[in-house]
C-alpha cells in the first residue's frame, strides 16, 4: 500500500528556502518552475506566523473552533499565495466549479487534522451518505493493493538499468492508479462537485492547471508542455504543518485520504 511517510520535523533546524519555487507534478516530467514574487513571499510569512500559533497553541483537539478558525486563515492565505504566483507569471487558472479532472488520484500526504475535520464535516452535513463513502474508500483501497502487487511484480522482472532511469515505485503506483480513473469517494452523485470542498486537504488545493482541463487526463501525463503544477508552500511552512500533523496524530503511518478517512469515520460513528 502506498503511503507518503512524514518524518517528524526538527523545527529548530528548518531554514527558510533561499529560493522558493513551485513544485512540479511528481507524476510528470520536470518543467520550468514558476518564480515566486515578493507579494507571495509576504503571504508566506503570514502563513508561517499563523502556523506557529497553531503549533504552540493549547487546543482541546483539531476540532476546537479556535483551531479551525486559525487553520481556515492558513488555507485562505495559501489560496492567495497561489493566486499571486499565477498572476505574476501571467497564467490563468483553468480549474473551475464542475471540473473534477484531477479528482481521480489516490490522494496522499493528507494531514491527520485534515482527515479528522473531513470526517466531522461528513458527519454534520452528509451523514446519510457516510456508509457509501466508506464502502467506496475500501473498494478503492483494495484496487490500490492489487495494483501495488502488479507494480512490484513488474519492477522485479526488470534487469538493473533496463528502464533507462531509476523508477520510484510509489510514484509509479500512484500514476498507475490515476489511469484507472476511479473518482474520489468524496465527489457527489454527479461526479463533478466535492462534498467537502470547504475543508478539502491542502494536497488537493495545491494541484493547479493552467491548461485545457481535458488535458489533465492521464494520457497527457508525460507531456511537459501541459502546464500543471503543485503549488507547495516553502520548507518552513511545510515543517510546521508536519509538526501539526504529528501533534494531532491518531493513526500512525497513514497519510492516504481514503484509508485515513475510513479510520476517522469508523471511529466517529462507533
Amino acid at each position: 500500500m502506498a503511503s507518503v511517510k512524514k518524518n517528524k520535523p526538527d523545527l529548530s533546524a528548518a531554514p527558510p528556502r533561499a529560493t522558493a519555487e513551485v513544485s512540479n507534478n511528481p507524476f510528470e516530467k520536470a518543467r520550468a518552475p514558476l518564480p515566486v514574487p515578493l507579494s507571495a513571499r509576504e503571504i508566506q510569512a503570514s502563513v508561517v506566523g499563523r502556523l506557529e500559533s497553531l503549533v504552540k497553541g493549547d487546543f482541546a483537539s483539531a476540532l476546537d473552533p479556535a483551531f479551525q478558525a486559525l487553520w481556515g486563515e492558513v488555507v485562505l492565505l495559501a489560496d492567495r499565495y497561489q493566486e499571486e504566483i499565477g498572476k505574476s507569471a501571467g497564467r490563468v487558472v483553468a480549474c473551475a466549479p464542475g471540473c473534477s479532472s484531477c479528482c481521480h488520484h489516490w490522494v496522499e500526504d493528507v494531514n491527520s487534522f485534515e482527515a479528522e475535520t473531513i470526517a466531522w464535516w461528513l458527519d454534520r452535513y452528509a451523514r446519510p451518505g457516510i456508509d457509501a463513502v466508506i464502502d467506496r474508500c475500501n473498494r478503492d483501497g483494495a484496487a490500490l493493493a492489487q495494483l501495488n502487487a502488479l507494480v512490484e511484480a513488474k519492477l522485479a522482472m526488470l534487469e538493473p538499468g533496463e528502464a533507462g532511469e531509476e523508477i520510484d515505485p510509489t510514484d509509479l503506483l500512484l500514476a498507475s492508479f490515476y489511469r484507472l480513473r476511479k473518482p474520489c469517494p468524496l465527489l457527489d452523485k454527479s461526479g463533478r462537485a466535492c462534498l467537502v470542498y470547504p475543508v478539502r486537504p491542502l494536497t488537493c488545493r495545491m494541484y493547479v492547471s493552467f491548461s485545457d482541463p481535458l488535458k489533465c487526463a492521464p494520457g497527457f501525463a508525460d507531456d511537459r508542455d501541459i502546464p500543471t503544477y503543485l503549488f507547495d508552500l516553502e520548507e518552513e511552512a511545510d515543517a510546521l504543518i508536519d509538526a501539526l500533523h504529528f501533534k494531532y496524530l491518531k493513526f500512525e503511518g497513514d497519510t492516504g485520504l481514503r484509508s485515513l478517512l475510513v479510520k476517522y469515520l469508523t471511529q466517529r460513528m462507533s
